[in-house]
């Protein structure tokens, strides 16, 4: 076991024949049916969350171990009762590469809930992480329940537009598909990258897609999504969306889409539309087929799930139902100062861009239970530290937040403007108001999260 799992000190008992402990290998299968019990929803293909569990524990995916997932035994019943898993990965701010660790599949048996398993779970999830020299932590999540395990809000999760089936437009008689359409092989990869690189321009919080990454994608993902490449008559790669294989509900869902620079998306979406009709009724034959005496499924919608804004909804905007707002990825930042010392080039060079260009000078943040220190020479970044205004109040801060809600703006996903409508508690002074505004820019992000 490598030294990160050591730090741990596990397996741990909690009372009640309960034990705290590490997976190993040979989990596998119990830990698939605990996850399939659980997490499947309404919808969902059956052999989703088996498929997907045993790739994060077999050593198919490119960063977890067996051991990256924590349980909670009985060991009186001989089963598992909760289980969380740690997914390592590097994210970009900015294009400054940060480690991230990303809690997933957490999930508990109803009948042990109530008890703090979650708590003991997600203490030796961050200690690992910590280990692991993660700086951040993301999870994607019901509502309110992260917050008490140090997370918040602080980037978009999802958001998309609907296309029903019955809008999707079809070729005329004299026409022909203008693209053709086929599966990525490992010989486009290169050109995958490229493509993918473009939907990152101008982006905040960025996850980078190597040849690592696009060969997991290829070779091992192949239950929860697939990858098509768009082709011109001369065989050229001039386009890619990733899909999702099975039937969602009554839906097949695309979460990512690209073109190479001088295509048009307006021409490229209807093949991308036919296509994903043409699959999503295949995928509704076969499964009518393999359950005939049961209830009909039904495809009804292609959705569009490409975030907030993207360049596809204006193209195809006649076609497509209003935007379904995005939710949102929970982010736990333990150390504020040392991640703000980690992206100091990035707000140094928004400094230099801004009307504080070669500041010079301190901010104080409270987070009333804490805080923050600001040091700026010249409009370099010389003190990063964390700060508590004291009982006496005579050492004003220049700007205030709730506990957590400077993650908002930190990450680009509210300006000051919006957190200080928001939050009666949110207040900054004037040349402190100018300063956060030069150095936390409200900017979308492209997080395409690795699972």
């Amino acid at each position: 076991m490598s030294a990160p799992h050591d730090t741990l000190n596990l397996p741990r008992p909690l009372g009640d024949g309960l034990v705290l402990r590490l997976a190993a290998p040979e989990d596998t299968e119990a830990v698939a049916e605990f996850n399939s019990r659980i997490h499947l929803m309404d919808g969902e293909p059956m052999s989703f969350l088996p498929a997907w569990t045993r790739v994060l524990m077999l050593g198919q995916h490119p960063t977890m171990l067996a051991q990256d997932f924590v349980l909670v035994e009985d060991t009186q019943a001989h089963k598992i009762v909760s289980a969380t898993c740690l997914i390592p990965q590097i994210w970009h701010y900015h294009g400054i590469p940060f480690k991230m660790g990303q809690p997933e599949l957490v999930g508990t048996d109803p009948a042990y809930r109530r008890r703090g398993l979650a708590r003991h779970v997600f203490e030796a999830i961050h200690t690992l992480s910590d280990a692991y020299g993660h700086q951040v932590q993301g999870i994607t999540g019901i509502p309110w329940f992260y917050r008490q395990f140090g997370y918040e809000y602080a980037l978009n999760l999802g958001g998309g537009r609907n296309l029903p089936v019955s809008r999707v437009p079809e070729l005329k008689e004299d026409e022909t598909e203008p693209y053709r359409v086929r599966p990525a092989t490992e010989a486009d990869i290169p050109t995958l990258i490229r493509l993918y690189q473009r939907c990152a321009v101008d982006k905040l919080v960025t996850v980078p897609m190597d040849e690592t990454r696009w060969l997991y994608e290829l070779r091992h993902r192949h239950f929860m999504g697939r990858v098509n490449c768009l082709t011109n008559a001369d065989n050229d790669v001039v386009g890619t969306y990733s899909y999702s294989a099975e039937l969602w509900g009554s839906r097949v869902e695309t979460w990512a889409l690209a073109v190479a620079e001088g295509i048009s998306l307006r021409t490229v979406l209807p093949t991308v539309a036919r296509a994903l009709k043409a699959h999503g009724e295949a995928r509704l034959a076969a499964l009518n087929e393999n359950n005939k005496d049961g209830p009909k499924r039904e495809f009804t919608t292609i959705r569009f799930g490409l975030g907030a804004d993207h360049p596809a909804y204006e193209a195809f905007d006649a076609q497509l139902d209003k935007l379904q707002n995005p939710y949102g990825w929970y982010i736990r930042v333990p150390d504020v100062p040392g991640f703000m010392r980690h992206i100091a080039p990035a707000l140094e060079k928004r400094l230099a861009d801004s009307v504080m260009s070669g500041y010079s000078g301190e901010l104080k943040i409270t987070f009333y239970r804490g805080g923050l220190r600001l040091v700026f020479e010249q409009g370099r970044l010389a003190v990063a530290e964390a700060w508590r205004q004291p009982a006496d109040e005579k050492e004003r801060a220049g700007a205030g937040f709730p506990p957590l809600v400077f993650l908002k703006l930190l990450f680009g996903y509210r300006s000051l403007a919006e957190l200080r409508n928001a939050y009666p508690d949110c207040w900054a002074e004037e040349e402190p108001a100018l300063l956060l505004n030069a150095l936390f820019p409200r900017q979308a992000s492209w997080v395409m999260q690795m699972v």
